[in-house]
């Protein structure tokens, strides 16, 4: 994902704002801001350890990073949180928004708020005091139950040296396939810097808890109370027990099934069973 900014800076003033030394090319113009997919130029992204990989663009790295343009820095991560925040804080870094598209056989409880760049398909239905916030889409034949936000900004921080905890602004959105049901009291969280997908035909149970990143298969389960860290993939049918603890960035394969109450802190192969605390293969799933 790349967003762009509404006004360029050159690499050189971003480096002074945040008091870091700079190598490569001072003079580069900073357009996009991206993630570490990303093999444009002009574009700031953060790298917390250096692959030996060469990266196209500004980046927020350690000294020994090879790129066009670093911006040499001790902790990547809190350096490029502050860059976000200086760029939304001055007006160069905007969110674009949707066109807000509501099909008129959705039917939304007058209690419902909705924010713009919202879009629903067709026979969706929204109930009572659920909040959607902004570039959020949902797809047809989808219900959100009560109380349910969606597309809320995601737990992200980074301490700074002084104590001081610096929010990493989260500039995604959430993406919902057809034919979901999202129960109540369920928070689903916007992308960092892509976005959170929900696959056709998933069905979370209430008080279930999507944070940002997550990539949620066609045709999984998630029960009640059941937790996805930041960055969790589930591959298509999978069951997440309740009261389960998904850690960030684990993947856990389709037809994988997550026992009551586990914390899944590993890779879990497609097919099988785990549970526990944590989680252990039992079996393969019949």
């Amino acid at each position: 994902m790349k967003i762009m900014l509404e006004t360029t800076i050159m690499a050189s003033d971003l480096a002074a704002k945040l008091s870091l030394k700079i190598a490569g090319n001072p003079g580069q113009h900073l357009i996009a801001i991206s993630d570490l997919t990303s093999t444009e130029s002009d574009t700031l992204k953060f790298s917390a350890s250096s692959s030996g990989e060469y990266l196209n663009g500004i980046v927020i790295a350690p000294v020994s990073m090879k790129a066009e343009t670093v911006l040499i820095s001790d902790n990547p991560r809190l350096d490029f949180c502050k860059a976000l925040n200086f760029l939304l804080d001055s007006g160069r870094l905007l969110i674009p928004t949707r066109e807000t598209v509501i099909h008129p056989t959705c039917y939304v409880a007058e209690s419902a708020i909705l924010e713009e760049g919202v879009t629903i398909g067709a026979n969706s239905i929204i109930e009572h005091n659920v909040v959607i916030h902004k570039n959020t889409c949902i797809g047809e034949n989808c219900i959100i139950r009560a109380n349910s936000v969606i597309g809320a900004q995601g737990f992200g921080f980074q301490q700074d040296f002084d104590g001081k905890w610096i929010r990493f602004p989260h500039l995604g959105a959430v993406m919902i396939g057809n034919n979901v049901e999202i129960g109540a009291l369920n928070s689903v969280c916007v992308g960092s810097l892509g976005n959170t997908k929900i696959g056709s035909g998933v069905k979370t149970d209430n008080l279930v808890h999507i944070a940002h990143n997550c990539t949620i298969g066609d045709n999984s389960i998630l029960t009640a109370c059941a937790e996805l860290s930041g960055g969790v993939s589930l591959g298509e049918n999978v069951w997440i027990g309740p009261n389960s603890t998904i850690t960030e960035k684990v993947t856990i394969g389709k037809n994988a099934l997550v026992g009551i109450g586990s914390l899944v802190r590993k890779n879990v192969a497609a097919g099988t069973i785990v549970a526990g605390s944590p989680a252990k293969f039992l079996k393969d799933r019949g």
